[in-house]
């Protein structure tokens, strides 16, 4: 039960983190909301709500506003990373975890994730 409840508090804070990473990016390179907002064809006020993490940005658009920027995903997404072959392992073992009982429509939407990803 510990576990889902710290699943639950993490995904909870996907928002906030995603949101204030966007902030912290648009705002170092000096641009206001209404540029950025219109550079990606967001409406101002939602990106506002997206930077506040009262509203989450779609995969897409996203990941549009990490190209717009020139980063790499995990300067935005909360990623995971394996410091080491063991944590590596260790992080592929709970990606196959996750994996084992997900929908043929999820696992078609993550490779999807995964191509784009790879892609940049």
């Amino acid at each position: 039960m510990k576990n889902k409840r710290n699943k639950d508090r993490i995904n909870a804070d996907i928002p906030t983190i995603v949101g204030g990473n966007i902030r912290k990016f648009r705002e170092a390179r000096g641009l206001t909301r209404e540029q950025l907002a219109e550079a990606v064809d967001l409406d101002t006020g939602y990106l506002g709500m997206c930077e506040r993490g009262e509203r989450q940005l779609g995969l897409n658009k996203t990941l549009e506003i990490i190209k717009y920027f020139g980063l790499a995903p995990n300067d935005i997404l909360p990623i995971a990373t394996a410091a080491n072959e063991e944590g590596k392992k260790a992080l592929i073992c709970e990606i196959n975890a996750l994996l084992e009982n997900a929908p043929n429509n999820k696992l078609l939407a993550i490779k999807c994730i995964i191509e784009t990803i790879d892609d940049m």
